[in-house]
């Protein structure tokens, strides 16, 4: 789903394909209502109904229900609307999904948690990240001027990426693949897939696709770590918005 399906790149024929996404919803219902019959099936009821909706998130994207006029004059705010648009595809696809289970959105992380821990982890990192990326570009006066009137463009870029993903990726297979694999597994198994999708992506990365795949293992890895020690979101999201500023600012410097 998240490989030979990610919307990120065009590397197989299923990549950005309807027909693959439809596929997979369809082979995820058919298994949930086999679960929902099968006793023997019953344990994994909701691991696929977490399969479902990724699968899901992907038709509506495609289908672009959401799609945003984009102003082609400035190439930042291009970037920060496209995003947001994917944003409102998979972001609304998981919460509706989760409601209409008869979920609570705690069940994908949504909730307070350990709140101050996870909002200190958070702001502390976001930070470091974003110092690291001043630092990177500080020779350039002139970005640095440009960059510094692209902030809310930037901010909005950073953050609807890092909630998308970190629900997506995350925060809807965590607690259900947990009493399969346990904790580790489920943290290793998500970030592993993070890591996967990002291999192929159209970044221009120092080592190429295999090294920055392995970063973003790693980088996953903390995350899902950090939204099992706080029992919420919000750290990661943070941290995630921090270390894709390193990778948002660089693009717009080649732009």
């Amino acid at each position: 789903m998240f490989v030979l399906g990610s919307p990120y790149y065009r590397v197989f024929s299923t990549n950005w394909n309807q027909r693959f996404y439809i596929g997979l919803t369809a082979f995820f219902l058919l298994l949930l209502i086999a679960c929902h019959n099968i006793p023997a099936l019953a344990k994994y009821k909701d691991t696929t109904y977490a399969f479902l909706i990724a699968a899901l998130t992907m038709v509506v994207l495609k289908a672009g229900f959401f799609n945003l006029p984009i102003d082609s004059i400035s190439p930042v705010k291009e970037i920060a609307l496209d995003k947001l648009s994917q944003f409102l595809h998979i972001v609304s696809v998981i919460l509706v999904m989760t409601l209409l289970a008869g979920k609570k959105l705690g069940e994908i992380f949504l909730q307070p948690g350990r709140f101050k821990q996870g909002l200190v982890f958070g702001l502390v990192s976001f930070t470091g990240f974003a110092v690291i990326g001043y630092f990177l570009i500080a020779g350039t006066s002139n970005y640095v001027n440009m960059l510094i009137k692209s902030i809310p463009w930037l901010l909005l870029f950073v953050f609807a990426n890092a909630i998308m993903e970190e629900l997506w990726f995350r925060g809807i297979f965590l607690k259900v693949f947990r009493p399969l694999v346990g904790k580790w597994g489920a943290i290793l198994v998500t970030s592993l897939v993070f890591g996967l999708s990002h291999i192929s992506a159209t970044y221009d990365f120092p080592g190429g696709g295999i090294v920055f795949g392995g970063l973003v293992f790693i980088l996953g890895t903390v995350g899902a770590y950090i939204m099992y020690e706080y029992d919420s979101a919000i750290g990661p999201i943070f941290f995630h918005a921090g270390y894709d500023l390193l990778i948002i600012v660089p693009i717009i410097n080649s732009i």
